[in-house]
């Protein structure tokens, strides 16, 4: 049983693979090729051995503090400190954020109680620096201008379209260009933020 609470069973054997003709040369522990038949035992392997891979991507020692970086540069802010970020990962490792969460490792409720109750995400003296927080993204700023000028449907329009926006401002809504959307999280502006190490992925 690990640290999770995840019970592995291992197996407790030596192979050694001898190639003939060639006996100097050995290797351990033979690779197992499936079979293009596809029986019911190759895909139930297959299927295993998908879950396990998965399972360890999970419960990877990075994965907690990458998803917590991920999380509070969408809802917070692009420069989190470590301590912020090493409090979100915990939740999520831990499943618990106060009241919230299960207890179960990777509780999504805990990990966003985290994100946005922290210390951090909630201090109006931090908001006084011109490094924090977020940019605005190129669509949420043609939303607000619209807002601003209080936009209503027509008669002869009665649905407002946006026209060519990805060529024209190079974002539109669910027009995500890779599965990655449309930033990089480690990309740097040019000028100050850049020049201090900051991150801005909406400025990209």
């Amino acid at each position: 049983t690990d640290q999770y609470g995840r019970i592995q069973r291992l197996k407790n054997a030596k192979e050694s693979v001898r190639i003939q003709g060639a006996p100097e040369f050995s290797f351990r522990n033979a690779p197992s090729f499936m079979s293009i038949l596809n029986t019911e035992a190759d895909v139930r392997d297959a299927e295993y051995e998908t879950q396990a891979a998965l399972d360890h991507y999970l419960h990877h020692d990075n994965t907690a503090p990458f998803i917590a970086i991920r999380l509070i540069q969408r809802f917070t802010t692009s420069n989190p400190n470590p301590r912020y970020v090493k409090a979100v990962a915990t939740a999520f490792r831990t499943g618990k954020y106060g009241q919230f969460g299960t207890g179960t490792y990777g509780d999504l409720a805990a990990t966003i109680a985290a994100v946005l109750l922290d210390p951090e995400a909630r201090s109006v003296t931090l908001d006084a620096d011109p490094f924090r927080g977020s940019l605005r993204e190129p669509i949420l700023k043609v939303m607000a201008v619209l807002r601003s000028m209080e936009i209503e449907k027509s008669d002869a329009y009665p649905v407002l379209r946006l026209e060519g926006m990805s060529d024209k401002i190079g974002q539109m809504a669910h027009s995500f260009p890779t599965v990655f959307s449309f930033f990089l999280p480690e990309y740097q502006p040019d000028g100050r933020p850049g020049d201090a190490s900051l991150v801005g992925p909406e400025t990209m």
